[in-house]
């Protein structure tokens, strides 16, 4: 985000969190830039999102997946016996 010194000292405060938020912010300021960022700044591994991972081998995936056409199987069959 590029500012202006003008507008950063209207709006200090939500630029200061922006940047606390890990936005670049930079000031312009008579012809000159000034960088602001946070001094404590998270790593990329920090903001990192926590997902759900199959933790198993092949073998465990291929006997999932075994099991679950077997399942889809059986409804099918349970589902088109009782129209016939």
């Amino acid at each position: 985000m590029k500012v202006t010194s003008t507008k950063f000292r209207q709006n200090l405060f939500q630029i200061v969190e922006r940047a606390l938020q890990g936005e670049f912010i930079e000031v312009a300021h008579k012809g000159r830039i000034v960088r602001l960022i946070a001094a404590d700044q998270p790593g990329k591994m920090a903001r990192l999102v926590k997902r759900d991972t199959i933790c198993g081998t092949a073998d465990d995936l291929e006997k999932a997946q075994q099991e679950l056409e077997a399942e889809i199987q059986l409804s099918w069959d349970q589902k088109w016996a009782t129209r016939l």
